[in-house]
């Protein structure tokens, strides 16, 4: 892969096809407060989103003190 010299992202240059579909899963607008707080990519299909949306965040908080993320997860799987 050839990548520009001006190019501050080190995207590949224009010779690749712009139409590629991103890999894996796109990011959410904007991340939801589990994802925020943990520091994680929160993707699509995020168990979590529903359940702690972004303008709550002292709700993932709170739970995460008492239950703790592993055992969140778990539970909403």
């Amino acid at each position: 892969m050839q990548y520009s010299s001006d190019s501050l992202t080190n995207s590949p240059s224009s010779s690749s096809s712009p139409t590629r579909s991103p890999p894996y899963h796109a990011p959410i607008a904007s991340p939801c407060a589990a994802c925020k707080i943990l520091r994680r990519r929160c993707v699509e299909q995020c168990v979590l989103a529903p359940y702690f949306p972004p303008s709550e965040p002292q709700k993932f908080i709170t739970a995460h003190r008492v239950f703790g993320a592993s055992n969140i997860i778990k539970f909403l799987q």
